[in-house]
């Protein structure tokens, strides 16, 4: 069986709604502890994926994308806000990836 779990990270609201489906979570009162939980996170061996449902600056996206390409575990999602109108344009970590493809297609 599997010896992971998964981890919330979020805003009250949906921490509480994935705790009703039994999924452990921090809530984030603030955007300036989420470096300290996430990090506090990613050194618990028994933490398999951390989920993040959060609005989040862009030095931390960067700092996330940085932590995705160098470690495998844990695994971490970015949740995008569904709730926000135009999502596919206003999701910071969706337009970097689009972005980064288009500058490879240019390249070739």
């Amino acid at each position: 069986m599997f010896d992971k779990e998964v981890h919330i990270v979020g805003d009250e609201d949906i921490v509480l709604m994935l705790g009703l489906l039994g999924i452990e979570g921090t809530i984030i009162e603030n955007r300036e502890e989420f470096l300290k939980v996430f990090n506090n996170l990613i050194n618990l061996p028994k933490i398999g994926m951390i989920l993040i449902a959060l609005r989040l600056s862009n030095d931390i996206i960067d700092f996330l994308l940085d932590f995705k390409l160098n470690n495998k575990e844990p695994f971490i999602f970015i949740l995008p806000d569904v709730f926000q109108p135009n999502v596919e344009r206003l999701d910071v970590l969706l337009n970097k990836i689009s972005n980064a493809i288009s500058d490879i297609e240019l390249l070739k």
